[in-house]
Order: structure tokens, then sequence, then C-alpha cells
């Protein structure tokens, strides 16, 4: 029987037994096909061919194929990935894991990639000190669309820039050197107040604030080289106003102005200092002088309100009850005109008729 009737027969009655199989089954260097290319048995090479009649590989399927478990010793090709014991290659450049669309996930939990560990909500490194760089391509940027908690130190080479409020608690330092600057386009909304009192400067010798704008100044001593307040003018033991400008110095109420010992209240000095001498000095040719064509009026008082006790050589008085003016000459109150005494008014008045009488 040859081999052609065998098999019609065999495919006629849907069963192949005994020694017959195996006699059509060696087939001698002769492929065997099935439905042309259903079963296709490569007999040259050794291979099987399912919807295909050039299987270049041992077993190769054409379309698809199930199973309930799939046990593969050593290595597994599906399109270009290769599986090799716990590793997945790929011959492009690329992997792509791709879920179903809608809310499907691809799952596992945990993801390393080089260095790069993903487990949980955790990213971290396998590596002890490295880092973990996230560069976006181009002009891309980082978007945390969340609150984001940083525990650690967070180190900004570049600039930083915040739209909405930035709140930052403990300390802070800013820049590190006078050659760094702080720039405020915005307004302080809130007291500036040093940490320790009487310590920190504002400004420096070198680099000084231009002008201070402010409704008051507390201070408990101020120290510039010039000042000006309205018309006044401060240059180093000068105070002048503007031109054409009196200068007022009033104390306020029932108050005085003190200089040194003086007090000045409206037009009253007085030395304040108990028993002290207050002294009108010149310098050089200089001399006293009472400007004006009125007179001027000296202490005064009776011959019981002499200050002899403490008189000293050349203090004059009025006295009241001679009516006439008295000099202490050292040893007692003697009259200016010297031993001929002094001239009173009534004396004077004589003096003068007669002059006049005898003048003409």
């Amino acid at each position: 029987m040859k081999h052609g009737v065998i098999i019609g027969e065999l495919m006629a009655i849907g069963r192949i037994s005994g020694q017959l199989l195996k006699s059509n089954l060696l087939r001698a260097g002769e492929n065997l096909a099935f439905e042309t290319d259903l079963l296709y048995l490569d007999v040259v090479n050794s291979r099987i061919g399912i919807k295909t009649t050039t299987p270049s590989t041992t077993i190769q399927v054409n379309g698809h194929t199930r199973t309930t478990n799939l046990t593969v010793d050593n290595q597994l090709n599906v399109g270009n990935l290769t599986f090799t014991g716990n590793t997945i290659s790929s011959s492009s450049n690329t992997i792509i894991f791709a879920a179903a669309a809608g809310e499907a996930t691809v799952y596992h939990s945990r993801l390393q990639i080089d260095d790069l560990q993903l487990q949980g909500n955790r990213i971290s490194t396998t590596v002890s000190n490295s880092s973990i760089e996230v560069d976006p391509n181009g002009t891309g940027t980082i978007e945390l669309q969340a609150n984001t908690n940083v525990t650690g130190n967070l180190n900004v080479s570049g600039s930083i820039s915040a739209v909405g409020n930035v709140t930052i608690g403990g300390n802070i330092i800013i820049g590190d050197s006078l050659t760094d600057s702080i720039v405020i386009n915005a307004s302080i909304k809130s007291d500036l107040v040093p940490e320790t009192d009487n310590t920190y400067d504002l400004g420096s010798a070198a680099f000084r604030w231009r002008a201070i704008y402010a409704f008051n100044l507390y201070t408990d001593s101020i120290s510039v080289p010039s000042l000006d307040i309205g018309n006044l003018m401060f240059r180093d033991n000068e105070i002048t106003t503007t031109t054409g400008q009196d200068l007022y110095i009033d104390g306020n109420g029932t108050g005085g102005v003190r200089l040194g010992n003086f007090k000045i209240v409206d037009n009253v000095i007085t030395n304040i200092v108990p028993n002290q001498i207050t002294q009108i000095a010149q310098s050089g040719t200089g001399y006293f002088k009472i400007a004006g064509t009125n007179g001027f009026v000296p202490p005064r008082g009776g011959n019981a309100t002499r200050p002899t006790p403490y008189a000293v050589l050349g203090m004059t008085r009025y006295n009241t009850d001679s009516k006439a003016l008295e000099v202490w000459d050292g040893t007692s109150w003697a009259s200016p005109a010297g031993t001929s005494g002094s001239v009173s008014a009534a004396q004077a008045e004589d003096i003068a008729v007669q002059w006049a009488l005898t003048l003409g």
C-alpha cells in the first residue's frame, strides 16, 4: 500500500495506530503537511509548524495559542522581548507596559531601574549616598500638584519663584557675603524687632542708608555729623536756622529751657544751683554791654539785707534806705563816688539847678 493512500484512509477514519503510523511518520527526508499548513512537519530540520510551512524554530505557531500552563526552562522570545531567567530584555530600545483603557493598572509591588527603586509610595536609591535626579526635557518643569513636605535640607542652586504666600519657620539665613543682595518689591506688614536688645546695627560706617522716613524716632542717643530738622540745621557744635528764620527754644507749659545750670522761663534766667555764682565772662578785649536807651536795675535792699557775709570786692547794690548805690570795698559798703559819699536824687536835682543858673 502506498503512503499517499494510507494517509488518505487514515485521515478519513480520523485515527492512526500501530506499525502503520510509525512507518509513515518515518518520512525518509520527506516533509509532511496536513491541510497544507494546518500542521507541517519539517522532517529535514526537525521542526513543527502550525499554520505555517516554513517554521524557523523547533515549534512555530502562526496565530493564537492558549494554554493553562506554560513552562520554559531556558528562554522565551515574544516579539522583540526575550524572557531569560528573571530578565526581560528587548531587541528594540523600549519595553512598553500598556494596560487596557480606562482605570486599568499595571501593578508590581516593587520596581527597580538601575540604582532607582520604586516600592509602595516611596522612591529611593539602592546605592548608599547616591542622589535622585528628576530632570525634565528642554523647558519642561517639575510640577507638584499637592502639599509637599521636605524633612531634610532643600538646596537650590538656581532661583526660587513663589506666586502664593510663603511661611518659613525657624531661623533664616539669607546670603553668605556682602556681595549678595535682597530686593523687596512689596511692603512690610509687621514690626522689625531684633532678637537681642542693643546688639545689632542697621547699616554700617561704610554702607549707610541714604534716608529714613518715620513719624517718630525713639533713641537713647544719636550721633551724626549733621542733622536737618525742619528749619533747623545742626553742624558740629552749631545750631542754625534757614535764612531769615528765628530759633525758638521753649519749654512746654510751666517748663523752662535748661542750659547747663541755667533755667530760662519766659524772660527770667535762673541759676538753679543754690549758692553758686553766675558769671558773664569775656575774652580778649571784649566787654559787657547792654544795648538800648533804658537802664538796668541792680540788686536792691536796705541796710538790714546787705549780703555782707559773702560780699566780694566790687559787689554793687542799690540801698533802698540811703537811696543810693553802694559798693563793697573789701571791708565795708562805700559810695561809688568815693569818700565824698554818694549823691542822692534830691542832691542831684539841686546840683542840676545850680549849674543851670550858673551857665544861664
